[in-house]
C-alpha cells in the first residue's frame, strides 16, 4: 500500500510542477502537456457588496445559532434529569482541548502545569490570548468562547465568500461556503477550540492573497502562524500565486530579470513577515522551558503525536480501522473517517489540478499531508474542516453538475447531525 500511495503521491506532485512552470511564464510545445496545462477556465470575477457582506456575515451567524440549539434540544431529548440550565449546555461544548485553551487564557502558560511540566504549550497562544481579551468584556469563560469562536466563523464566511467570488463567482463561492458549513465535523467551527479561529485568518489571507496585496498577506499570515501550524502554509499559497501573476520565467525572458528581483525584494519581501509569528510562539517556548521547541517534545512524549512519512500514517489509521480490537465508535468516529477523507482528498486534488488555482491545491495537498504526517492522528475529520479548498473544488464540481449538489448537502448534512450527536454524547469525536 505504501509504495502504491507514494506513486499516487508522486504522479501529483510532477503534474503539479508542470502546471506551475507552465503558468511562470514557460511556455510548452509538447501536446502531450497541453492537455494538462490548459485546463482552466476563468471565471466573470463578482466583487461583493456591503450588503453581501451583511447578508453572509449574518447567515453564518444564524448556521453557529441554529448549531447550538440542535445541540439543546439533543441534551433535553437524551436527558433523564428534571431541570436544564444554561451550565449544562456550556459543559456540553466546553471538552477535549477546550479547557486547556481557556486554562492558558485564565492562567497563561506559565501557570499550567501538569506533573510540573508545561504541557500546554503545545497549544499555539492566539486564541488564549483574543480569548483574555474578550473576557475582559464577557466574563464567563465558556460563554467568552462560545462568542469567539462563532463571531469568528461568522467573519471568515465573509473573507471566504468574498475571496471566491473574485476568483470563481457568486455561484460557486456560494456552494463552496454552503459545502464547508455542513462538512460532517463542520460543528467543531462553533466549539471552543481553534477551527473557527483558524479559519478566519486564513480565509482572511485567502482573500489578500486574491487581492495581491502583499503587505496585509504578511500581517494576516503573523496571525496565521500564532493560531496553528499549518498557519505557516499561507506562506506556500502567496508564494505560488506570486510566481504565477508575475511569471519569473517569461520576465527572464523578455530580458526582465532584474524587474524581477526588485518585485521579489520589494513586495514579495512582505510575505516573509509571516515568520514573526513562528518566532514568537518559539520564544514562549524559550521563556517557559528553556528549548524554544519544547512544544515538540512534548507534542510527542505526552500526546504521542511523533512526526512520521505519512504512509506510516495510513497504514496505523487503516490498522485500527479494520483491526478486531479496534471498537465500533472508535471505528466510525476516527479511523474510517479520515481513511474516506484522504483518499476523497486525493481524488479530488487529481480533478482539481487542470480546473483549479495552483495555490488551492499546492495548499489542499501540503494541508493533507501535514495533517497525515503525525502518529496516532485522533482529530483528522476536525483538521480537515479547515482544508477548504476541499469545499472549493467541490463546489466548482456542484456547479458543474448541478444535479449531484442537493445529494452531496442532504448526505453531508445528515453525518453533520450525527457527528455532532456522538460529540454531545462524549463520543471519541475530537
Amino acid at each position: 500500500m505504501s509504495v502504491v500511495i507514494t506513486a499516487v503521491v508522486s504522479i501529483f506532485i510532477v503534474a503539479w510542477f508542470i502546471c506551475f512552470v507552465y503558468e511562470s511564464g514557460v511556455s510548452m510545445n509538447s501536446d502531450k502537456l497541453k492537455w494538462l496545462v490548459k485546463g482552466k477556465k476563468i471565471y466573470e470575477p463578482y466583487y461583493v457588496s456591503k450588503k453581501d457582506i451583511v447578508q453572509v456575515f449574518a447567515a453564518a451567524l444564524m448556521v453557529r445559532i441554529v448549531v447550538y440549539i440542535i445541540s439543546v434540544v439533543y441534551l433535553y431529548i437524551f436527558s433523564d434529569e428534571t431541570t436544564f440550565a444554561f451550565s449544562d449546555f456550556l459543559s456540553a461544548w466546553n471538552r477535549w482541548d477546550a479547557p486547556n485553551y481557556i486554562d492558558i487564557a485564565n492562567k497563561g502558560y506559565a501557570g499550567c502545569t501538569e506533573n510540573g511540566q508545561h504541557l500546554f504549550l503545545v497549544f499555539f497562544p492566539l486564541y488564549p490570548w483574543l480569548l483574555r481579551a474578550l473576557h475582559l468584556l464577557i466574563t464567563d469563560w465558556e460563554v467568552a468562547c462560545l462568542v469567539l469562536s462563532t463571531f469568528a466563523f461568522a467573519l471568515g464566511a465573509c473573507f471566504f465568500y468574498a475571496a471566491l467570488s473574485l476568483e470563481y463567482g457568486k455561484s460557486i463561492a456560494q456552494k463552496s461556503l454552503v459545502l464547508l458549513s455542513v462538512y460532517p465535523f463542520a460543528f467543531f467551527f462553533g466549539g471552543m477550540m481553534t477551527e473557527s479561529l483558524f479559519f478566519c485568518v486564513m480565509s482572511a489571507g485567502f482573500y489578500f492573497v486574491r487581492r495581491h496585496n502583499w503587505v496585509a498577506v504578511g500581517l494576516i499570515g503573523i496571525l496565521c502562524t500564532l493560531c496553528r501550524v499549518q498557519g505557516i502554509l499561507l506562506l506556500g499559497v502567496a508564494g505560488v500565486e506570486f510566481f504565477v501573476f508575475y511569471k519569473p520565467f517569461l520576465m527572464v525572458k523578455q530580458k526582465q530579470g532584474l524587474e524581477f528581483l526588485k518585485l521579489l525584494f520589494t513586495k514579495g519581501i512582505w510575505i516573509c513577515t509571516m515568520f514573526i509569528g513562528n518566532i514568537i510562539y518559539f520564544y514562549i517556548n524559550y521563556k517557559i522551558e528553556g528549548n524554544p521547541f519544547q512544544f515538540s517534545v512534548y507534542q510527542k512524549e505526552h500526546w504521542y503525536h511523533g512526526t512520521t512519512y505519512f504512509t506510516n500514517a495510513l497504514e496505523e489509521i487503516v490498522s485500527y480501522a479494520f483491526g478486531d480490537s479496534t471498537t465500533n465508535t472508535l471505528k466510525a468516529s476516527i479511523w474510517l473517517p479520515e481513511l474516506v477523507l484522504f483518499i476523497f482528498t486525493i481524488v479530488l486534488l487529481f480533478y482539481g489540478l487542470r480546473r483549479h488555482s495552483l495555490k488551492y491545491t499546492a495548499f489542499l495537498f501540503v494541508y493533507t499531508l501535514v495533517n497525515y504526517s503525525v502518529t496516532f492522528l485522533i482529530s483528522g475529520g476536525r483538521y480537515m474542516s479547515c482544508a477548504f479548498p476541499l469545499f472549493i473544488i467541490l463546489g466548482e464540481f456542484s456547479n458543474r453538475h448541478k444535479k449531484y449538489y442537493p445529494w452531496i448537502i442532504a448526505f453531508s448534512s445528515m453525518l453533520f447531525i450525527v457527528y455532532l450527536a456522538g460529540f454531545i454524547s462524549w463520543k471519541q469525536i475530537m
